[in-house]
């Protein structure tokens, strides 16, 4: 994949700092190039090599191909020669005019397959916190215990959901919406965690890898299922809203979420505590 910056003509690296329109090189215009659509100068054609095509951002209008000279509303400057030389016509390579396209979203797995996963790496992370380091170290012990205890509560969910025992009615009691915000809307992984050996620590991350996963799926079911989701909230952006929000200040954005709220369909199921 084609990470830097070239001129798709010449293929040399060019700058994207100044408000030169041409490559410095080959003096073909790159920047600000218009559209063959609608005329307005929006298209940076080293779009072109690096994704496969390039987009007008007012008529939407899709290139795939760097236009000629003809196609172009605005002739592109040519450098100054130092000493007359022969014309020389540009041919873009091959390999620019065919840039692989950004892959498609990557196919996440069953909530049953995930679950297998992060019973796999546990294992690996159980005989790893019986390292000799760990075993004389008490405080990161608790850190494991706690990060063990948190997927504990991930198993039990799992349990109930396929037992047909998580519904709107279950939803509604307090302790059971805080066990499906902390299990599936929140991070398991310990800032803590840090803190272990290496040996140690890559397990976790195993771990904690997987239950992300399996967060994904299952927010996915309750979104699906019970049209439940998380109120969306922005810090820094988001304007404070007391039908959604429990605020704390009195400023009219919201500077920090303290705990998530919840949109049961169009119902607010639990409001969003939220710093002003």
């Amino acid at each position: 994949m084609i990470t830097s910056t070239i001129c798709p003509y010449c293929e040399q690296p060019v700058t994207t700092f100044g408000s030169r329109a041409e490559c410095q090189h080959c003096g073909e215009m790159i920047f600000s190039v218009p559209c063959a659509s609608c005329g307005r100068r929006t298209l940076n054609l080293t779009h072109i090599p690096r994704y496969g095509k390039v987009a007008c951002f007012f008529c939407k209008t899709e290139i795939v191909q760097l236009p000629n000279r003809q196609e172009r509303s605005v002739a592109s400057p040519q450098p100054r020669a130092v000493a007359p030389t022969p014309a020389r016509v540009a041919t873009p390579p091959a390999a620019v005019l065919t840039a692989s396209r950004a892959p498609k979203s990557p196919t996440m797995p069953t909530a049953a397959e995930t679950r297998k996963v992060v019973e796999e790496c546990l294992l690996g992370l159980e005989r790893a916190a019986q390292d000799r380091e760990m075993l004389h170290a008490p405080d990161l012990r608790a850190i494991i215990s706690t990060f063990l205890d948190n997927l504990q509560s991930l198993f039990m969910l799992d349990e109930r959901i396929n037992a047909g025992e998580v519904t709107e009615e279950w939803l509604r009691i307090h302790d059971n919406l805080s066990l499906v915000a902390r299990v599936c809307f929140s991070p398991l992984w310990p800032t803590e965690g840090m803190l272990l050996p290496s040996s140690v620590q890559v397990w976790v991350l195993a771990v904690d890898d997987a239950a992300r996963r399996w967060q994904y799926t299952h927010r996915r079911w309750f979104a699906e299922t019970l049209k439940l989701r998380m109120i969306p909230i922005v810090p820094t952006v988001t304007t404070t809203n007391p039908a959604w929000h429990v605020i704390d200040g009195h400023g009219q954005v919201v500077n920090a979420l303290i705990a998530p709220g919840f949109l049961l369909g169009d119902e607010v199921l639990r409001k969003a505590r939220v710093r002003a």
